[in-house]
C-alpha cells in the first residue's frame, strides 16, 4: 500500500461514490489508525498515511455551505401531496430531526408512547457494504436494486449506541394514525436486515423503503404542490433544529437529539437562529439577581461526566 493508492481511494470515494468529503475523511482516519497500530506492533515498518495530506480543518472549510429552510406552509403542502403511506416521513424528519435513512428505518418498537420518546439506533443505507445474497431466500428478499440497500446500526456508532429523541404529541398521534391506516411491514432478522415492524416499505410491500422511491415521491409531491424552489428532505432536519434552537432549546440537547457528537458543530451550523441567546441569558440572570424570579434548584445532583 502506497500513498498514491490512498490518494486515489480518497478521490474515488468523493468523485465516484458520491460521499461527502467529511465521510471520506472519517474512513481514511479509521484506516490510518489501523496502519498506526500495525507499525507500533511491528507488523509493517512504515505508515503510508504519513505522506497523504488531509485534515479536518480543510474538510470543514470546503464543506461549509448555506443552510436553507423550508417554511411550515411548504412542508404541509408537500406532505399533502405525498401518497398516504409516506406522509409520516415528513413529520418524523421535521418534528423529530431524523435523517432520511433513519426515518425510512423507523419501527414501531422504537417508540415509547408513554414517555414520549423515539429511540433511534439504525438506518436504511445504500453504501454498498452489505453482504452478497447466497441462498434463494436471500436473493428473493434482496432482489433487484434492493440488494444495495441494507438496514444497519447507525454509522460510526457502537452496536448498543443510539439516541432517545422527544416525540411531540402531535407527531405521536400521527404515528398511531399511520399504524391504524397502513399497519406495519414485518422484517425478520436476516441478510442485511434488522428485525422489526417497520412503518414504511416499498409500494408493493415486498421490501424495505429505498432512497430512489423516496426521492421520486418527494419530487412529484413538490411539483404537484406548485413549489418551484429547490427543497430537499434534509431541509426538514434543518427546520427541526432551527425551530428548537430559536425558541431556547439548549444547543447541547439539540446536538444529542440530532445525533451530533460535538455540540460545537450544532452551534456553528445553526448560530444564525440564535442571535438573541446572549441577551436572553443576560435578562435571565438579571432577573435572578434582582429577585424578580425564583429559582428552584436542588442542593446536589448526580451528573454523568467523562473520567480524566
Amino acid at each position: 500500500m502506497k500513498p498514491k493508492h490512498l490518494n486515489a481511494w480518497l478521490k474515488w470515494m468523493v468523485g465516484e461514490r458520491g460521499y461527502e468529503e467529511s465521510t471520506a475523511i472519517n474512513r481514511y482516519e479509521t484506516l490510518a489508525g489501523v496502519f498506526s497500530f500495525a507499525v507500533a506492533n511491528e507488523y509493517i515498518t512504515r505508515n503510508p498515511c504519513q505522506h497523504v495530506r488531509t485534515g479536518r480543518q480543510r474538510v470543514k472549510r470546503r464543506v461549509k455551505k448555506t443552510i436553507r429552510l423550508p417554511t411550515l406552509a411548504e412542508i404541509e403542502a408537500i406532505e399533502r401531496h405525498l401518497p398516504g403511506p409516506y406522509k409520516l416521513l415528513v413529520w418524523l424528519m421535521a418534528g423529530c430531526g431524523l435523517r432520511i435513512g433513519e426515518a425510512c428505518a423507523v419501527t414501531l418498537q422504537q417508540f415509547d408512547f408513554e414517555s414520549g420518546t423515539l429511540y433511534v439506533d439504525h438506518q436504511v443505507t445504500q453504501d454498498g457494504e452489505n453482504e452478497e445474497p447466497k441462498t434463494e431466500v436471500q436473493k428473493a428478499i434482496t432482489k433487484g436494486g434492493g440488494r444495495a440497500h441494507c438496514i444497519r446500526h447507525l454509522k460510526w456508532r457502537d452496536l448498543d449506541e443510539g439516541r432517545a429523541v422527544p416525540v411531540p404529541s402531535t407527531i405521536a398521534a400521527k404515528v398511531q394514525e399511520h399504524v391504524r391506516l397502513y399497519g406495519t411491514f414485518r422484517v425478520e432478522e436476516g441478510l442485511n436486515r434488522l428485525e422489526g415492524n417497520y412503518l414504511f416499505s416499498n409500494i408493493g410491500r415486498t421490501n424495505i423503503l429505498m432512497y430512489s422511491l423516496v426521492d421520486r415521491l418527494w419530487r412529484n409531491a413538490k411539483k404537484t404542490a406548485g413549489i418551484s424552489r429547490r427543497i430537499t428532505t434534509h431541509w426538514l432536519r434543518h427546520f427541526f433544529a432551527s425551530a428548537g434552537l430559536s425558541k431556547g432549546v439548549p444547543v447541547t440537547d439539540m446536538a444529542e437529539w440530532l445525533g451530533q457528537r460535538d455540540p460545537r458543530i450544532t452551534h456553528q451550523t445553526y448560530a444564525h437562529v440564535m442571535p438573541d441567546a446572549p441577551e436572553r441569558l443576560r435578562s435571565l440572570m438579571d432577573a435572578v439577581f434582582m429577585m424578580q424570579t425564583e429559582l428552584d434548584l436542588p442542593l446536589e445532583f448526580e451528573a454523568v461526566v467523562e473520567a480524566a
